[in-house]
C-alpha cells in the first residue's frame, strides 16, 4: 500500500537553532522566491520538490542551496530545511574570530564598530572579513541578527521588541529583511511553529 503525504495541517512544524546551524522541520509552507543569508540544505520528507531558480525549475529530492541564491522550493510534502552557518576558514585571522564573537554577542553593531573592537580600520576589516568567515560582513551580521531574534521570541520576547534589540532599524525592516531570506512573513512561520533555541 502507497503511502501519501500528510496533510499540511497535519502536524506543528519545528525549528531548531543552535550556535552556527538552524533546521525546520514541518509544512512546505508555500514560501515565496528568496535568497538566504547562509547555505540551506532542502529536502523533502514525502518525495521530490520541484526548486525553481533563475536557470529554470527542476524537481529534486534534496539540493544544496549556495547563500544568495534566489530560489523558490514548491512542495505540497513534509520539508526539512538545514540552514549552514560559513565556517571560519583555515587560514582565519584571529582578529575575524574575535569578530564573529563580537557579532553573535551584540548583531546590532555596525562594520566601524566591530573594526575598532577588533583593532582594524573599517575597510580593512571588510577586506578580511570574507576570506575568514566565507561571507560578507553583511550577510553573516543578517543572519546574526536572525538568530538573535530567534533566541529572544524563544525567551519570550515579541517580534517587535526581539528585531530592535537585535539591531533592526524598525519592525519592517526586520519584516521584509525576514521575508527576502526565508520566503514568508516571521509571524506566519511562528503562528504555526514550535521554536526550540539552544543557548
Amino acid at each position: 500500500m502507497e503511502e501519501s503525504a500528510l496533510p499540511e495541517t497535519c502536524c506543528r512544524a519545528t525549528i531548531w537553532v543552535r550556535l552556527g546551524h538552524a533546521a525546520y522541520l514541518g509544512p512546505s509552507l508555500k514560501l515565496d522566491a528568496h535568497s538566504g543569508s547562509v547555505d540551506c540544505f532542502a529536502y523533502g520528507v514525502d518525495g521530490p520538490f520541484t526548486l525553481r531558480t533563475g536557470d529554470g525549475e527542476r524537481d529534486v529530492r534534496g539540493v544544496l542551496i549556495p547563500a544568495r541564491t534566489r530560489h523558490q522550493v514548491i512542495s505540497d510534502g513534509r520539508m526539512l530545511f538545514l540552514y549552514l552557518e560559513p565556517g571560519l576558514t583555515d587560514t582565519a585571522d584571529d582578529r575575524i574570530r574575535t569578530a564573529i564573537a563580537l557579532l553573535r554577542s551584540d548583531p546590532g553593531l555596525n562594520a566601524a564598530q566591530v573594526a575598532a573592537g577588533v583593532g582594524l580600520s573599517t575597510s580593512r576589516f571588510l577586506h578580511l572579513f570574507p576570506a575568514g568567515a566565507g561571507t560578507s560582513f553583511r550577510r553573516y551580521r543578517l543572519w546574526a541578527r536572525m538568530v538573535h531574534v530567534a533566541g529572544a521570541v524563544s525567551r519570550g520576547a515579541d517580534l517587535t521588541r526581539a528585531s530592535a534589540e537585535a539591531g533592526f532599524a524598525s519592525p519592517s525592516h526586520f519584516s521584509d529583511s525576514f521575508h527576502a531570506m526565508f520566503g514568508l512573513t516571521a509571524s506566519a512561520l511562528l503562528a504555526t511553529t514550535r521554536l526550540i533555541v539552544s543557548p
